[in-house]
């Protein structure tokens, strides 16, 4: 499976940093962990986001060791005010707006003609602000700027209706990018408890769960000299819903609220040696430029439906929360 599950989006991601030669950025030393976390804010956590998603196409569970198999994509949108940042000077201490506007793309954002100045050893260096790349994103997915995910997942019954829930991608090293992912969740039906007459016909149900991400970008086409150059990043991020539903013979329909939560670790690791004059001398020399945390926490409520074709099951739902977000998916699914 090429660039399956999360790793598409990551290479997508991760390709469209080394484009922006976001490295020069390093040169402005404790300052560009400012820069770098306004930039790539949106785009971390809309993949938190969609981590959070598709764990669920129905409230009811599995007859004890039924199972599924299911495919789903999910998209978190970028809200719009997420698209831009202001350069606020008294935040830095090195780096300072040296023409155009303080108001600055994220990645979600478009093009900018804004210049900054790196101040090393009280010599102003100029360089050019990153591009945001959402423009580039319309054209691909056809929707308001968004985060793409797939993911691919597996379910089995177990006794007292409950369901456990699993996805899992083993360590794969493929273009520089190292990755896998681990997620767990928990499915247990809280209607039995109390439900009188036909049980098959509503369900209402919680949910736990849980899911892990590492990833390690090497590249091999850097500009800035240096020794043991790297990206990485460690996703955690987790959910608990009431999820109710309707099942019918043909049609479910499903309706979820809760929590979700995330932290995302964002380090840029070994040394960057800069030559900001062309003088053939190294001017600075950085090491680990990057070391960042995002995090995220909101409510969401889902609506969605499910069509039910023999063994094969088709379903799709949008959540409300602060980056909305559409899930789409095939199941292969028994009892």
């Amino acid at each position: 499976m090429k660039k399956s599950i999360l790793l598409t989006v990551l290479f997508f991601l991760l390709t469209f940093t080394a484009k922006a030669q976001i490295e020069y950025i390093f040169a402005a030393q404790d300052d560009a962990s400012a820069y770098v976390e306004h930039y790539l804010n949106p785009a971390i956590n809309g993949l938190m986001y969609d981590l959070n998603n598709g764990w669920y196409s129905r409230a009811k569970a599995h007859e004890k060791f039924g199972f599924d198999f299911s495919f789903t994509a999910s998209i978190a949108m970028i809200p719009s005010d997420e698209q831009y940042f202001q350069f606020i000077a008294s935040d830095y201490n090195n780096l300072t707006i040296g023409s155009g506007s303080s108001e600055l793309p994220t990645i979600a954002g478009s093009e900018t003609a804004t210049e900054l100045e790196i101040n090393v050893e009280d010599n102003l260096f100029s360089i050019d602000a990153l591009d945001g790349h959402g423009d580039k994103w319309l054209k691909e997915f056809f929707i308001p700027i968004a985060i793409p995910t797939p993911m691919i997942q597996a379910g089995i019954g177990l006794p007292l209706n409950t369901d456990l829930k699993i996805r899992f991608f083993p360590n794969t090293e493929r273009e520089g990018i190292a990755f896998n992912l681990l997620g767990i969740g928990i499915k247990h039906e809280l209607s039995q408890y109390f439900q009188k007459g036909d049980k098959n016909l509503f369900t209402l149900s919680g949910l736990a769960a849980f899911t892990k991400v590492n990833v390690t970008y090497t590249p091999d086409n850097i500009e800035i000299p240096g020794n043991d150059q790297a990206l990485t990043m460690s996703f955690n991020t987790y959910t608990a819903q009431a999820i109710a539903g309707v099942n019918l013979k043909i049609v479910n329909f499903y309706a979820g609220f809760g929590y979700v939560g995330g932290s995302t670790d964002l380090g840029v690791k070994g040394t960057y040696e800069f030559d900001l004059d062309d003088n053939s001398t190294v001017d600075v020399t950085v090491t680990d430029p990057i070391d960042l945390n995002f995090t995220m926490s909101g409510f969401k409520t889902t609506l969605g439906t499910r069509f039910n074709l023999g063994p094969v099951k088709i379903f799709g739902d949008y959540t409300f929360q602060k980056y909305p977000s559409i899930t789409a998916g095939v199941a292969f699914s028994l009892r």
